[in-house]
């Protein structure tokens, strides 16, 4: 498969919002992201999955890395909330599932150190200049 995955790292006071993905087999934290459509650029896509996932309207202060995974390859964008005043987050949908299928099961700004091992979340914060990590309180113990 080639699917291109955008996502953002949304980040405010030391902290990072993630997402609760419930599925069958497993569940797990995640950034809230998602596939890019036809016709949208990747950072596009990245500010639509948050307002989806996280009903939070953010601009992407720029582009992180890019990794493999298991559909194609997936990119990540450093973000903020487009009101720095009002970042309170409300769990959302995916769009291409059914009421009964949601997969989303919560959604939380997390101290970023409780997640730091996470492999996206550990990724982000190599990703970091020193002025950032200033700028957003990060910091890692």
């Amino acid at each position: 498969m080639n699917r291109v995955r955008a996502f953002s790292a949304i980040l405010k006071n030391g902290k990072i919002v993630m997402v609760k993905v419930d599925e069958i087999e497993k569940s797990f934290w995640t950034l809230p992201g998602g596939g890019v459509e036809i016709g949208e650029t990747r950072e596009q896509a990245a500010i639509r999955e948050a307002m989806e996932e996280v009903n939070l309207e953010i601009k992407v202060v720029r582009f992180l890395f890019a990794q493999e995974y298991a559909a194609g390859i997936e990119y990540c964008y450093l973000a903020v909330p487009v009101d720095f005043n009002k970042s309170d987050i409300k769990l959302g949908y995916d769009p291409e599932l059914k009421e009964h299928e949601q997969v989303l099961k919560q959604a939380e700004w997390i101290e970023i150190n409780n997640v730091k091992d996470d492999l996206h979340v550990s990724k982000v914060i190599e990703s970091l200049n020193d002025n950032e990590k200033m700028l957003f309180n990060i910091k890692i113990r």
